[in-house]
């Protein structure tokens, strides 16, 4: 058995049809973190695969596009490199691409990602990494919106697994990007973190003169760009590759502050926690703010 890269287009439709899942298409990133925050939960991690990959929250993934009507691709793979089979345990990526007209395609793209597996099945993981999938939705819904004309590039949205046990997901993808399955990532932006705060922080480029840095400074409307050391994340590995690749998230004033005495703050403290809530960490106005920030970056759109 190949490994299966299934792309969705009316497969969309005739996978859903018989679910009402028109309604999620019009939700907000927020609306979405509290769905599945407290309604779509994970039995387990995903460091040994599944038998099937297609888990309750990438379910979510998958219906909430396709109620959008935003094609996407899901790329099942082997959990620990080996040939794919009936029998073997899986993980699985959605990749989302947008494009802009040809004659204005150079087979260059940005890249946001969010790994959508989760360390501890008894949390709700708003902070790490729910909050980023569900902004990552809303951003899908407001490219789709968007005219090609006003994209400045391409771009792909990928939903990545098993981050929590080194990154396994982006490396797959990693891979296809190396044998031009995709689109070649100018520029690759990881998220983490990203439930609350109106300040932004950067980890992995090479300084404020770094592309990665400017692109994402010049779409902040508000406030200075800060570059912070983090725990692991998936973008070290692209960078290990020899991409330009960073991690982006947000957090509070006093939170940053803390960031830059001490390295660490409460926020980061939740990831893998029961404290990591829904409730202890979602703002409907900081995730919205957050994704307007996104979207200039990719658009000539006045937002």
């Amino acid at each position: 058995m190949k490994d299966k890269v299934i792309n969705v287009n009316e497969y969309n439709k005739n996978l859903y049809e018989d679910r009402d899942v028109v309604s999620l298409g019009s939700l907000t990133a927020c609306e979405h973190l509290y769905n599945m925050c407290k309604h779509v939960r994970n039995d387990s991690n995903s460091g040994s695969g599944y038998m099937n990959p297609i888990t309750p929250r990438l379910e979510y993934i998958m219906q909430s596009l396709a109620s959008m009507g935003v094609s996407f691709e899901l790329d099942i793979f082997e959990a620990h490199n080996g040939k794919l089979e009936h029998s073997s345990n899986k993980l699985a990526n959605v990749i989302v691409q947008f494009k802009r007209h040809d004659k204005f395609d150079d087979g260059t793209c940005v890249l946001f990602s969010a790994h959508h597996d989760i360390a501890n099945p008894n949390s709700e993981n708003c902070q790490d990494n729910t909050a980023s999938v569900c902004n990552l939705l809303e951003l899908c819904s407001l490219l789709y919106n968007t005219p090609k004309e006003n994209l400045k590039s391409n771009v792909i949205i990928a939903f990545t697994d098993c981050e929590e046990i080194g990154g396994r997901g982006m490396n797959r993808l990693l891979e296809h990007i190396e044998n031009d399955v995709y689109d070649f990532p100018e520029s690759m932006y990881a998220l983490e973190l990203t439930a609350n705060g109106d300040k932004y922080w950067i980890q992995g480029c090479e300084g404020e003169n770094d592309l990665l840095f400017l692109d994402l400074q010049e779409s902040i409307l508000e406030g200075d760009l800060a570059i912070v050391s983090t725990p692991y994340n998936e973008s070290v590995n692209a960078r290990r590759q020899g991409l330009s690749a960073c991690c982006i998230g947000i957090l509070s004033d006093i939170e940053l502050e803390e960031v830059n005495a001490r390295g660490y703050c409460a926020t980061w403290g939740l990831c893998h926690s029961p404290t990591d809530t829904f409730e202890n960490s979602a703002n409907m106005n900081d995730m919205k703010l957050f994704n307007e920030t996104l979207l200039r970056m990719v658009t000539n759109k006045k937002i």
